[in-house]
């Protein structure tokens, strides 16, 4: 498996070889850490528009923990 940090390497290496002053631009970004969770965020919420009424309802009132489902379902 690729470390992360090669990953990111090599898609950065992608954009010098075709938009140089838009990689540049990119170091005027102060808050990776967090755009990073927001689009982490962003991506879960793809997975939560597709949990039926009853399940949104049951996490919304707190009767579902969804972080221990995961964990269940993970361990089972």
């Amino acid at each position: 498996m690729e470390h992360p940090k090669d990953a990111l390497k090599d898609y950065l290496r992608g954009i010098k070889s075709r938009n140089r002053v838009a990689l540049a631009q990119l170091l005027a970004i102060t808050d990776w850490h967090g755009m990073a969770q927001r689009e982490l965020e962003r991506r879960a919420s793809l997975v939560v528009q597709m949990f039926n009424d009853e399940v949104m309802v049951a996490i919304a009132n707190g009767e579902l923990n969804v972080k221990q489902t995961i964990a269940e379902v993970l361990a089972g």
